[in-house]
């Protein structure tokens, strides 16, 4: 029986890898740093134009991908560097060209960077929008135009803003929309045309409409599938909750993007470089790189990973963990079972993911507001009934024991704990 799931598994792969977009990229989802509430608060003033957010430089950037070297995270497989919203000049050259903001990068362009990260054996990813303009100025002000949401967006401009990216070594591009577009899914397809035309692999990203789109895997390597995720748990446990049905959308090539992750908490309204204020608890912290993981989605940082927490480290350098991310099956999981437990209704959720070399990883999260014990049936993550199976819990790095049917855990309110599942001959 398990011979014949790993081979339908396989199939599905197969299928399903034939409809994402052909540049190569993807084989496994993307794990990396983001710029975008690294050094301020996440959160909009009601003039977007002037968002404390979306600030970054290039010594800024650098610090933070030597840090990333220092401290393990590039070993452990964070190999993205990207920009948000923060890195491009409030206009385009007068050939009409996307220029940097030459006060915040060395000679108006990202070249010197992406060499400079390239050279360390980074991967390096910027933003551009869909439309006329980007969603944050990034706290300057447009010439002509003071009342300007964002700075110039790729609208017009879609070859000759690719032919720059891949000029400068770009290896990855985040569209985002910021304004409302009456064809998403033609200009996602028209931007993936572009890239591909430059003759440089670069993975694309931007939001599908709603949970998914047909066109969201043809055109991206991955797309978000939720809101913006904030630091904060009303945010993570509504993206968890549309998350946990998605696992068939995603496969190698083409993955659900959940967001950034809020590890150790973002940045502060008062912008400090360096200064942190968390919205969530280690706990919840823990709960979002399980979950993001479990449903192999891409684990991109989006906090200031200078002067890690331990919880921080503990979380960000979970080998375990990050196996069963990068798993090589390359099989997205999610919600398989909502077992009894005294913490409400379906507030006890067992999700399961198959990896490649036979074994399950299987996670249990509690969204209720109290502690409580569950009893996660093997079964329900796909393991034929009466085979003895070796469980491991991968945030203690234990070895738990023989069951056959089933198991029990104790999970505190907001956590999740997690486990590899391997059946034993």
């Amino acid at each position: 029986l398990l011979l014949i799931m790993k081979q339908s598994i396989l199939l599905a792969v197969l299928i399903t890898a034939c409809s994402a977009r052909n540049n190569g990229l993807g084989r496994t989802p993307p794990m990396g740093w983001n710029t975008w509430c690294t050094w301020s608060s996440c959160l909009q003033p009601q003039n977007y134009s002037h968002a404390y957010h979306d600030v970054c430089s290039e010594d800024l950037v650098k610090s933070i991908a030597q840090e990333i070297i220092d401290n393990g995270m590039q070993e452990a497989g964070y190999t993205y560097i990207n920009l948000d919203d923060c890195w491009e000049a409030t206009e385009r050259a007068a050939d009409g060209s996307m220029q940097a903001d030459p006060e915040r990068f060395t000679n108006g362009t990202l070249k010197p960077l992406a060499d400079w990260l390239h050279d360390r054996n980074f991967k390096f990813g910027m933003y551009t929008a869909a439309g006329e303009e980007t969603c944050s100025t990034g706290n300057r002000t447009i010439p002509n135009n003071p009342d300007a949401r964002g700075v110039p967006g790729s609208i017009g401009h879609y070859q000759q803003d690719a032919n720059t990216y891949a000029a400068w070594g770009v290896d990855y591009v985040k569209m985002d929309w910021c304004t409302q577009l009456p064809n998403n899914g033609t200009l996602a397809l028209a931007m993936a045309a572009a890239l591909n035309n430059t003759g440089r692999p670069i993975w694309l990203n931007f939001h599908c409409d709603g949970t998914f789109a047909e066109w969201c895997p043809e055109a991206g390597n991955s797309w978000r599938m939720a809101r913006d995720h904030h630091d904060n748990w009303e945010v993570t446990s509504a993206v968890i909750d549309q998350l946990k049905d998605l696992a068939p959308n995603a496969g190698p090539y083409h993955w659900n993007d959940p967001d950034f992750l809020m590890t150790g908490g973002a940045g502060c309204d008062d912008p400090t470089p360096g200064k942190r204020c968390p919205g969530q608890t280690d706990t919840e912290y823990r709960t979002e790189f399980s979950l993001w993981a479990m449903a192999a989605a891409p684990l991109l940082v989006s906090t200031d990973i200078r002067n890690m927490t331990s919880a921080m480290k503990e979380i960000l350098l979970n080998t375990e963990i990050i196996a069963v991310q990068q798993d090589p099956l390359g099989q997205a999981g999610g919600l398989v079972d909502t077992p009894d437990c005294s913490a409400g209704e379906a507030a006890c959720q067992v999700w399961a993911r198959p990896l490649m070399d036979g074994s399950y990883a299987i996670a249990l999260y509690n969204s209720g507001s109290i502690p409580t014990n569950a009893t996660i049936n093997l079964e329900f993550a796909g393991i034929e009934p009466g085979i003895q199976v070796e469980i491991r819990d991968l945030w203690t790095h234990s070895d738990l024991g023989l069951f056959p049917t089933s198991f029990q855990a104790t999970v505190t309110s907001h956590e999740t704990r997690m486990y590899r599942a391997k059946p034993r001959p």
